[in-house]
């Protein structure tokens, strides 16, 4: 009995033996914390990253939507400045570039008398349909609440 137990007079084995057990107790004991710890982080993770996550996810798509809208009114805004770009590009091909349209203007307000030459046939031309406007502050409501610069 002597021989099995360990202690001064156990045999070299059993002492080796003792020693490796001792050892592999320390190293589940180890294990066991780092498990405990894992659960620990998980828990955490799961009660406070994923709501945060969660936030940040509905918050980044308002984001996209806004941007979405911005996109939207950029393609609407340049629409129509190149059927802005259209008409000037027409109406200066029509009546010429600025001096030459304020003669004509003059003609056409009755002064003939100021211009020696006679004014040219005129041929009929489509009639002038202003550019349909917008307000920023209807594509943007919150911004019609800032000070104006």
């Amino acid at each position: 009995a002597a021989c099995l137990l360990p202690g001064p007079g156990a045999r070299p084995e059993v002492e080796a033996l003792d020693a490796s057990l001792e050892d592999l107790l320390a190293r589940v004991d180890e294990f066991v914390g780092m498990l405990e710890m894992i659960r620990g982080d998980s828990s955490h993770v799961v009660s406070e990253g994923v709501p945060r996550i969660h936030a940040k996810a509905a918050e980044m798509r308002r984001i996209y939507g806004r941007i979405d809208k911005l996109e939207a009114f950029v393609r609407m805004v340049g629409g129509r400045v190149a059927r802005m770009e259209e008409q000037v590009a027409r109406a200066e091909a029509e009546l010429g570039t600025l001096p030459r349209a304020f003669r004509k203007l003059l003609h056409t307000i009755s002064a003939p008398s100021l211009f020696s030459k006679s004014s040219p046939t005129r041929t009929p031309r489509a009639a002038y349909e202003p550019p349909v406007l917008f307000r920023t502050e209807d594509h943007f409501p919150c911004c019609s609440d800032r000070p104006q610069l």
